[in-house]
Order: structure tokens, then C-alpha cells, then sequence
């Protein structure tokens, strides 16, 4: 009987887009059941230095519908706990979000993950978004 590897990867996810859906399914195929963990607005606020704009609930919402995630929990960066307790066998890190979970996976003192940094080929990124979306924001209002 084949054994079955669990994997996560967390992120913010504001602004979804191609570069998260190629993250996630890049992730996917490196385990057989993928968690992936939503970060708060706080955490984002405090590692980030923004505050998303798409709630948080609807970021829940638009991970949990992808084919290619299993479960989704909500957190504020993964703790030893939180990794122990989703029994996950590999922990994924993508850009500029090694800071969420590689210290919780190193702090394993049994069984800790492997930690793989998934790259994605460079597309439109939440900070692209972020910044048109401001520029129109500026336009509008000045008009």
C-alpha cells in the first residue's frame, strides 16, 4: 500500500491570480493531499506591511473551490502546532513567504517536514495589481 504525503503551502492570496494558481498546482503535484493555509489580514499587515484588499473570508472561499487544494485552514503564519496537528509530511514555500512557515518546520522536534521553495515563472503579482489598482483609485479622484 502507497503511502500518502501530505503537503502545505500558505499565503495571503489577495488579488488572485495566475502566478497563485501555478504555485498551488505546483505544490499539488508534489503531494498527494495539499492543505493550504490562508493568512490573516494581521499577518499580512505585519510581515507584508499591507492590509489585503479582498476579504479574508472570500480568499477562504476562492482557495477552498480550486481542484488542486485538498483543505484550507486560516492562520496567522504555521506554527509547530498547527504543522504537527495537520500530520503535513512536506511544507512549500513561494515567494517572499519562507517567513510563514520555514521556523515552525524547523521547530518540529520529531518528524519535521521537508521544506521545498516552489518558483514560478515571473507573471502579474499582487503588487502589480496593487499598484494599478491604486493608480486608478488616484485617477478617479482627481478627476
Amino acid at each position: 500500500m502507497a503511502v500518502s504525503m501530505g503537503g502545505y503551502l500558505s499565503g495571503v492570496f489577495d488579488l488572485f491570480h495566475v502566478g497563485h494558481l501555478e504555485l498551488l498546482q505546483q505544490a499539488r503535484a508534489g503531494c498527494d493531499r495539499l492543505v493550504v493555509g490562508v493568512l490573516t489580514d494581521e499577518w499580512a499587515e505585519e510581515h507584508l506591511g499591507v492590509r489585503p484588499f479582498v476579504p479574508l473570508i472570500e480568499r477562504q472561499q476562492i482557495i477552498s473551490r480550486l481542484r488542486c487544494v485538498d483543505e484550507v485552514v486560516v492562520t496567522n503564519g504555521a506554527s509547530a502546532d498547527v504543522l504537527s496537528a495537520l500530520g503535513v509530511d512536506l511544507v512549500f514555500t513561494g515567494p517572499g513567504l519562507e517567513s510563514a512557515v520555514v521556523p515552525a518546520a524547523s521547530a518540529l522536534a520529531v518528524a519535521a517536514p521537508a521544506v521545498r521553495h516552489l518558483d514560478v515563472a515571473r507573471s502579474t503579482d499582487s503588487d502589480i495589481l496593487r499598484a494599478a489598482l491604486d493608480q486608478r483609485v488616484t485617477r478617479s479622484s482627481v478627476a
